[in-house]
């Protein structure tokens, strides 16, 4: 009898003991921040007794590449606060410090290097956490982490680092002021933890509380920080003044025109939880040159935003793709249409690219209810194109872009644990000819408390208003549902968009009118296995109709694959086929009219190696056919990438995208009340070339250069009539429709932080655009090598725009001029 109890309990304690360590695993740890009333220096010596009065957070585990391993270093992170600040002191071992690589980059640039960094998540909500992270080298990383959309590196904020290598590792010291953190008010402060860092030379990835890589979601499985309390933070306001200098040479003028601006930026914390952000006459010509292409398709083309103001703080904006930032200050609606307006004599003197934007704001925030509030609101002023006739002098102007204003306002509510409700509106609204248009949506994300399952919702209604016009009204509605976490995740999704459905005075959408129905199965290895350290597959189907009509448009289904082996060289393959014809509504471009494209398939796939080398070259490649038409084509892309020293990286990418046979939409005419609609059969070609080269002469001041050449052809062969059934006729269209066109440009920049928070740019920029009508294309290797060199001598021999700018702001903080004054008297 006796030896069955010890049988049992051998058994129960056999049982309880993995048991124990999966709590342990995947339960929080809680670290402790401890009140200071001597702040320390932030020198990375950690040398003030206060520092020893704290718990350090350690024991790390792997993030990658063996997910919850114990790390290779031990790691200690303590805390101290005050009335201003969040200060971190980390202590980082590491047997070998010769060999912590120390690469330089440019702010907000991880590069290849060692570094560490904390996430805080004020409201614990796992919704939005805040990262500051510093490299080795000393270079700073702040960013928001969104479980909705990842990591925005493009968020600033001004905060104190930094490093040291010691003789057992390296040391960081950081001070957080509040103005940087946005948290509710109350007595004691519970904020979401996560600490992470990496060792290079491992490629590992180490956190302080497990991240199971298996499970969905990162800012959820973070630690606990027993914050600060009882704390009365400052006023957070803060000014960011700047003056511009221009002088700009066009091609059309004769002489160099000069010009200056002065503006200012404006923080205001209205309390703990919310902020005002302002912009006033901005100026954002210095901004990177788009990677322009020439659009032979029926949709827009999407451009990223670059224009810092936009970039930072607006996550809670990003809903339903009903905010498209670069819809203000855009290319006016009438810039390609002034010439059309002109009389005989008369030419054009001064046509702005983009409408002037008299000021922004932003105002955002959340309650200790964790409701996200968001607003926004920014001006354009009139934009007058000038035309002067040529022999009086005389000259008039035309209005191509009224003054318009842009709004938006959201709420977003957190709810049980990942899950979310949201409610937003856009409207724009033009009061000189009373247009407005108005977008108004609801979204809704709901996980069960495993994380494993969601579902997702959305509803949206577009509504157009124009004098002496009827309302315009459409919607669109989404659902999605699934599995988010473990080894096998799927996801069944339908989409619907009306044929009125339009949010594009604000937002973007590329398309309307069609209803999408789409599986997809995946199965993800996150832990090292054979000689694969992790593999990601999806299978995946999409079957397509056209709203209005209702009519099938078109069937797919697809593989990705992706992963990273124990050399640490990255892989990819994506097939994808359509087995039967699709029916193409948008290519003729007139209204119920359709192309009836054959059956097509595509392979792609490319290669990336270890990035720790000091040489590499990335491959990217694929191809893709139909065959009822000949059509076929590939796509070649080539990178390497050569790291020089700690201080200087150039990268080189090539990439060729030649399309064979390929049919499209040329041009299309009226034959009484009928429609007729040319098609071409083509050959496009496509080459890039893009050179970036960077030079870090520390940690504040870079030197940048980048350079992009595209180049398209096109060559025709036969023309052809769309019939009414979606097939192709034979016509006498002869009309001469080839094509050379090129973009050029050069972005150069000498970038100086001289002051946190402050910064002196000087800007080189040359664009060159430059297109030939119906010049005749080889196709011999030779002939392509002989003309591309030609084409590229004449390109840069063509007129450019040229401009020289120097730009200068000052981060000016109202707490810091308030103690220099009392320190004065």
């Amino acid at each position: 009898m006796k030896k069955v109890n010890i049988k049992w309990q051998v058994i129960v304690i056999s049982m309880l003991i993995p048991l124990s360590v999966v709590c342990q695993i995947s339960g929080k740890k809680e670290a402790v921040a401890i009140r200071t009333t001597e702040p320390p220096k932030i020198d990375a010596i950690l040398d003030e007794p206060q520092w020893d009065e704290t718990i350090p957070a350690s024991n790390f585990v792997q993030f990658k590449p063996n997910n919850g391993a114990p790390a290779s270093f031990d790691s200690d992170v303590r805390f101290l606060y005050d009335d201003q600040a969040m200060y971190i002191g980390a202590i980082l071992n590491d047997p070998h410090p010769d060999s912590i690589n120390t690469e330089l980059s440019e702010r907000d640039n991880q590069g290849i290097v060692d570094n560490f960094g904390v996430y805080i998540d004020c409201y614990n909500d796992y919704l939005t956490a805040y990262g500051f992270m510093v490299t080795a080298a000393g270079v700073q990383i702040d960013l928001k982490s969104t479980e909705s959309y990842g990591e925005d590196e493009s968020w600033d904020a001004v905060w104190d680092s930094q490093v040291a290598i010691t003789s057992e590792g390296w040391v960081v010291e950081m001070k957080i002021p509040y103005s940087a953190l946005r948290f509710p008010k109350t007595e004691k402060q519970v904020w979401g933890l996560q600490i992470f860092r990496r060792i290079m030379r491992y490629k590992e990835t180490t956190t302080w509380n497990l991240i199971d890589r298996g499970k969905d979601g990162i800012n959820n499985q973070a630690g606990i920080l027993q914050g600060p309390e009882n704390i009365n933070p400052p006023l957070r306001l803060s000014f960011v003044p700047y003056v511009s200098g221009y002088v700009e040479k066009n091609p059309d003028a004769k002489n160099w025109a000069n010009s200056y601006n002065l503006g200012l930026d404006l923080k205001y914390g209205f309390s703990e939880s919310f902020t005002l952000d302002m912009t006033l006459v901005p100026d954002f010509g210095q901004v990177q040159s788009d990677d322009e292409i020439y659009n032979l398709s029926p949709f827009e083309v999407y451009y990223d935003e670059k224009r810092p103001f936009f970039m930072e703080g607006t996550e809670l904006f990003n809903k339903g793709n009903v905010f498209y930032s670069r819809r203000i200050g855009k290319t006016p609606s009438g810039f390609g249409s002034v010439s059309d307006s002109m009389t005989e004599g008369e030419k054009i003197d001064k046509n702005p690219q983009n409408a002037q934007l008299i000021n922004a704001t932003k105002i955002s925030g959340k309650t200790k209810n964790k409701l996200a509030i968001g607003v926004f609101n920014a001006m354009t002023a009139d934009t007058r194109a000038t035309l002067v006739d040529s022999s009086s002098g005389n000259s008039r102007n035309i209005i191509t872009e009224p003054f318009t204003n842009y709004n938006m306002f959201v709420i977003d509510q957190a709810i049980l644990k990942k899950s979310f409700v949201s409610f937003y509106n856009t409207n724009t609204w033009q009061p000189e000819s009373g247009y407005s248009a108005n977008v108004t949506g609801a979204e809704t994300k709901l996980t069960d408390n495993s994380n494993t399952w969601a579902i997702w919702g959305q509803g949206i209604v577009s509504q157009k208003y124009n004098t002496g016009m009827s309302p315009e009204f459409g919607y669109t509605y989404g659902l999605e549902a699934g599995k988010t976490s473990g080894n096998f995740t799927f996801s069944l999704t339908h989409q619907l968009i009306d044929d009125n459905y339009d949010p594009n005075d604000m937002g973007f959408l590329s398309h309307n009118n069609f209803i999408s129905d789409g599986l997809s199965v995946s199965y993800n290895i996150y832990k090292p296995v054979w000689r694969i350290l992790d593999w990601f597959s999806t299978v995946w189907m999409e079957y397509n109709q056209l709203y209005n009509p209702s009519e099938y448009t078109s069937f797919e289904l697809g593989l990705n694959s992706h992963g990273t082996f124990k050399n640490h060289l990255t892989t990819w393959f994506n097939f994808e086929l359509t087995p039967v014809d699709a029916y193409d509504y948008y290519e003729p471009r007139i209204a119920e009219r359709y192309y009836v494209q054959p059956p097509s398939w595509s392979f792609g796939g490319g290669l990336s190696p270890d990035y720790r080398k000091r040489f590499v070259v990335d491959i990217n490649y694929g191809v893709w056919q139909s065959a009822r038409y000949d059509q076929y084509g590939f796509w070649l892309g080539i990178g390497p990438r050569f790291r020089i020293s700690d201080k200087w990286f150039a990268e080189y990418e090539f990439r060729i995208d030649p399309g064979f046979n390929d049919i499209g939409y040329v041009a299309d005419s009226l034959n009484g009340d009928v429609p007729v609609i040319i098609f071409g059969k083509r050959d496009n070609k496509t080459w890039v070339n893009t050179l970036s080269v960077n030079y870090w002469f520390n940690n504040k001041t870079a030197l940048n250069f980048r350079m992009r050449h595209y180049w398209l052809t096109l060559q025709y062969h036969e023309f052809y009539e769309l019939n009414a059934d979606g097939s192709l006729a034979n016509t006498n269209y002869n009309e001469p429709q080839n094509l050379g066109f090129n973009i050029f440009n050069i972005d150069m920049s000498y970038v100086w932080n001289f002051a946190p928070g402050s910064e002196l740019r000087l800007v080189w920029k040359n664009a060159i655009t430059n297109e030939e009508q119906n010049e005749m294309i080889e196709s011999t290797m030779h002939d392509i090598e002989y003309r591309f060199g030609r084409n590229f001598r004449n390109t840069i021999q063509s007129p450019a725009v040229n401009s020289f700018s120097i730009k200068m702001l000052y981060y000016i903080d109202y707490q810091s001029l308030q103690r220099k004054n009392r320190k004065i008297r």
